[in-house]
């Protein structure tokens, strides 16, 4: 073996994958395992799957798909979540927070209840996702989605920095209603601190 090709690597650097293969050396390619190449790779946290393979006379092929970021879970520190709901990295210095943030949750919760949590996390990524499926939703860009176990999420929008509060459940419904509600306030031409929709038969708009 003489070469190592990697593919699919963004976040990752390709040293840090060739570093994590562990091959030294020009092993014979016919004896060499592709598990033991791909094992230490798994264990990367930006890393959700990797395939390894032979290609003839002379290389290995790795294929990398790495996890996709969508929300930033505030604990006591910053940890990236993936669209699955899965916490697998701590945010960098470095790093741009380009990302809604999920607050309310505390680590003695992940710890106690994981099952609980990870059901919090869900609803929030669901209103998420359900939010950038509504076009011309003024919720399309949701900046913290804030989790009570007894009153249901709380949302901040990006631009106003307004809280909208969306309860538990009804939440393709209410995001319809809340868009023509949003299009009644900026007619009538003021400012709302906060919209109450968490019962959906009675939604409160409170001015700023």
């Amino acid at each position: 073996m003489r070469e190592i090709e990697v593919k699919g690597c963004q976040r990752i650097a390709q040293e840090t994958i060739l570093a994590l293969t562990k091959v030294e050396g020009m092993p014979n390619l016919f004896t060499i395992s592709l598990r033991e190449v791909a094992k230490p790779l798994e264990s990367h946290p930006w890393i959700e799957h990797v395939g390894v393979r032979k290609v003839f006379p002379n290389k290995i092929l790795v294929q990398i798909e790495e996890r996709k970021p969508i929300a930033i879970l505030q604990l006591e520190e910053l940890y990236y979540i993936d669209t699955q709901g899965i916490i697998f990295s701590p945010v960098g210095d470095r790093d741009e927070h380009d990302y809604p943030f999920l607050t309310g949750l505390t680590r003695q919760l992940l710890e106690r209840d994981p099952v609980e949590a990870k059901s919090l996390i869900m609803k929030g990524l669901e209103l998420m996702r359900i939010a950038e499926r509504e076009k011309g939703s003024f919720l399309q860009e949701i900046s913290e989605i804030h989790m009570e176990k007894n009153y249901g999420i709380k949302c901040f929008t990006r631009t106003e920095g307004m809280a909208v509060e969306m309860g538990w459940d009804h939440f393709e419904e209410k995001i319809k209603r809340l868009s023509l509600i949003w299009l009644d306030i900026q007619r009538r031409g003021f400012s709302a601190a906060l919209i109450d929709c968490s019962d959906l038969q009675r939604i409160v708009v409170r001015r700023r």
